[in-house]
């Protein structure tokens, strides 16, 4: 069985203050508790809460646990094993304790109003959404700590990065099937009113047997963006130039990333990406569809709302280049 730490036992609970506290807050709350509880039951609970919370290093190996996930219980669910980690957080891999199906949770040891914002923003943002290119949402849970986790269906395979970084650039006709399916998600998230805001190979799981795409991570997307709202974050070498600059993102924002993400991948690696140059031995029709993402202007770029259905434009641009429309389930043959 999992462990479960119970609220009771949360020391930063037990003497009322932020995961953050100064010593000097620590020490105070501590005579605080101990003036009103000392002849109660609960003074010896105060104490040993002081004791490991006042100790520099007792106090960060017991925010070190605490934040690690490993062999404990979420909400309804069993943490198996560790995904990733990154800037925001870590990813797990749960199991449900009864039905045993398997989920993501994305978990944010940060305690803070900022971290619990994105994390509602995401779960907001992809609650009602059912679509073969994006995660179901299962549950947002505030975890005993008061930090949130995200638990969302599983989706197993390497992302188009981890692809790339491994195996280098891509066959251009892989790269066409990957962004149509992208490019299916997408539309379906701007015919909801979200705009993804931080599309890139990071974001983009490939599952090469199935040849499905699933967009990842929507902790950036924007839920009916209108003038002077923001972009809450962005990663500089994927992003449109309107974000960069502060501007409202629109859906021809994330035409623009896909766009460069399809560079990279074509390229393997940042150089032309840089340059915003598709690279040589790309055929002609692919070429032009990918600079017609890439435009500066995103007016400049196609309207996802004035008549023309991208799916179906890259789907004549596969059989100019390609000849045909489907893959005809081409081995994409990598090993991560």
């Amino acid at each position: 069985m999992g462990e479960k730490i119970e609220i009771s036992k949360d020391l930063y609970t037990v003497l009322q203050v932020h995961r953050k506290a100064s010593p000097e807050v620590i020490e105070a709350a501590y005579r605080a508790m101990m003036a009103i509880h000392r002849f109660t039951e609960r003074a010896q609970e105060i104490t040993d809460a002081y004791q490991i919370l006042s100790n520099i290093s007792a106090r960060k190996h017991y925010d070190e646990e605490g934040n690690r996930l490993e062999g404990k219980i979420v909400g309804s669910y069993r943490i198996v094993g560790k995904i990733a980690e990154g800037g925001f957080g870590k990813t797990y891999k749960g199991e449900h304790m009864r039905n045993k199906g398997l989920v993501c949770i994305k978990h944010c040891s940060e305690i803070s109003s900022e971290s619990e914002a994105v994390l509602d923003n995401e779960s907001l943002a992809m609650w009602d959404l059912r679509h073969f290119a994006i995660p179901a949402i299962r549950d947002l849970v505030k975890l005993d700590n008061g930090s949130l986790a995200l638990v969302m269906s599983y989706i197993p395979g390497p992302t188009l990065f981890q692809i790339v970084d491994k195996h280098g650039k891509m066959d251009p006709e892989h790269v066409a099937w990957i962004a149509q399916r992208a490019l299916n998600g997408l539309y379906y998230m701007h015919s909801n009113g979200i705009v993804n805001g931080d599309v890139k190979p990071q974001n983009i799981i490939v599952q090469p047997n199935d040849h499905t795409v699933v967009l990842v991570d929507f902790g950036l997307a924007l839920i009916k963006p209108k003038r002077g709202d923001e972009a809450k974050g962005y990663t500089k070498l994927f992003a449109p130039p309107e974000e960069i600059e502060g501007r409202v993102l629109i859906p021809e924002s994330d035409l623009y990333s896909l766009g460069k993400t399809m560079i990279f991948a074509l390229s393997g690696g940042i150089e032309h990406l840089e340059k915003n140059r598709v690279p040589k031995g790309v055929p002609e029709p692919l070429c032009e569809f990918i600079y017609r993402l890439v435009q500066d202007d995103p007016l400049s770029r196609p309207r996802v709302w004035k008549g023309e259905n991208l799916c179906k434009t890259i789907e004549r641009v596969r059989k100019e280049s390609f000849g045909r429309t489907n893959s005809g389930m081409k081995p994409l043959n990598i090993e991560i």
